[in-house]
């Protein structure tokens, strides 16, 4: 009997050390996971169906000079960014730094800048130039997305879709009247799938940021922004946005 304490007791550290490492709040740049979604030319699945995009070259450069890694996830955008928010160490982009989502997160960048604006089908009747004036119009947006919270925020409806392709398909349809949506981003849509859409006006300009869970390390928070404002300066954040959109050029 006398011989089992010493043995229970040395279980006993074991298992709780075991478990004091399993519950660490220590995570290795290994663990980091990025969630994004579908939004060219900023993020999206490519041909091989690889993670691609504008801000995903962006944040692998800077993930490469800082000696880090991540795995890069393309999900639907609420659940990219409810994980965000809700998992530890994960982070999702490109996320619009909005008063709403700013005290959510840990913040890199800004990696892009981009328009919001409203659009139509080219050959539609309307012309609006003001989100006041979008009242009794069926405008379409996306879960989650802080385009159409900001245009919900000024008294419009919004109707939503689970991605925001599905928004040109469903003006193109009649489902809405209006898309509300990131500049960039429509004309990139509106490009792949063919279906011509007029600028109906813009309405607000933001950066857009890698966002992370607080549970991620600082630290590692802080070299991911180093390498990133490093990348900047020296310019080559510019040689990666040229050779993202070359093959992209359109004119409103």
């Amino acid at each position: 009997m006398t011989n089992m304490v010493p043995s229970l007791l040395r279980r006993s550290v074991l298992l709780i050390t075991t478990l004091l490492v399993s519950f660490s709040p220590h995570v290795s740049a290994d663990e980091l996971v990025f969630n994004t979604e579908e939004y060219p030319p900023f993020n999206f699945s490519n041909s091989a169906g690889e993670t691609d995009g504008l801000s995903t070259r962006l944040l692998e450069a800077a993930l490469e000079d800082a000696n880090l890694s991540a795995t890069f996830r393309i999900l639907p955008w609420a659940r990219a960014y409810t994980e965000a928010r809700l998992r530890g160490h994960h982070c999702v982009y490109s996320t619009a730094r909005t008063p709403e989502r700013q005290y959510f997160f840990q913040w890199v960048g800004p990696l892009v800048e981009t328009d919001w604006a409203a659009f139509a089908l080219a050959d539609s009747n309307i012309h609006v130039t003001g989100i006041e004036e979008l009242e009794g119009l069926r405008v379409g947006s996306f879960r989650e997305d802080a385009v159409g919270h900001f245009v919900k925020n000024q008294g419009i409806p919004i109707l939503l879709a689970a991605a925001d392709r599905e928004n040109i398909l469903r003006l193109e349809a009649g489902l809405i009247d209006v898309w509300v949506s990131s500049e960039t981003v429509a004309k990139y849509i509106a490009a792949d799938t063919g279906i011509a859409v007029k600028r109906l006006f813009t309405f607000n300009r933001v950066h857009l940021y890698l966002a992370c869970h607080p549970s991620v390390p600082k630290e590692v928070v802080s070299q991911l922004q180093s390498s990133l404002d490093t990348l900047r300066a020296e310019g080559r954040d510019e040689r990666i946005r040229e050779r993202v959109l070359e093959q992209w050029r359109w004119d409103p």
